[in-house]
């Protein structure tokens, strides 16, 4: 998560969530499990400012080696046009901040990436990414997300480029997420 600025990536702290592993989300704001290594942002369908993509939900998955990252859309994906899918995460002390993304053009990805928002480094992962259907799939090493700790906010969203800018047209949370994680 080309990488595209970042605007909503201040240092913001994030709220820590005690939910059981067994629980899933059901509003926009995103609830974790540490035992299990996940956070669910559940976003109103038609709320998109394009046509072209609506994120319905978003999941964050750690196996304690992997972060998975998977967005569910209301509609099947795009297949044409230059999609960006991607997360944006923050430690709780706003020091350490992460875009994850993977990139699509025509239905092919183009890039799947971490970008470390402190250095201004971007790690290119070449374990691929998957958009079929109403779903996007990646998967980025934790080792790559060094810092954000147990607990850090984060939030998803969809770009669409258009005439070679990149517009954010969904986002899930609109507001400031929450989560708990193995530390990274």
């Amino acid at each position: 998560m080309s990488v595209l600025a970042m605007t909503g990536c201040r240092a913001a702290p994030a709220v820590d969530a005690k939910v059981s592993p067994s629980a899933s989300a059901t509003t926009a704001t995103p609830s974790a499990a540490v035992a299990s290594g996940e956070s669910t942002c559940k976003d109103a369908a038609g709320d998109s400012r394009s046509k072209a993509v609506d994120i319905d939900q978003i999941r964050l998955l750690s196996d304690g080696k992997l972060m998975f990252v998977v967005f569910n859309t209301v509609a099947n994906v795009p297949t044409t046009g230059t999609v960006l899918y991607s997360v944006t995460a923050w430690s709780s002390d706003g020091k350490k901040g992460y875009e994850i993304g993977a990139k699509f053009r025509d239905g092919q990805e183009i890039a799947n990436f971490v970008y470390n928002l402190g250095t201004n480094q971007q790690e290119n992962i070449t374990n691929g990414a998957v958009a079929a259907d109403k779903q996007v799939r990646t998967r980025y090493p934790l080792a790559a997300l060094a810092g954000l700790g147990d607990k850090f906010g984060w939030y998803g969203a969809v770009t669409v480029d258009g005439a070679g800018v990149g517009t954010d047209v969904d986002r899930c949370p609109g507001g400031e997420a929450k989560t708990q994680f193995p530390d990274a």
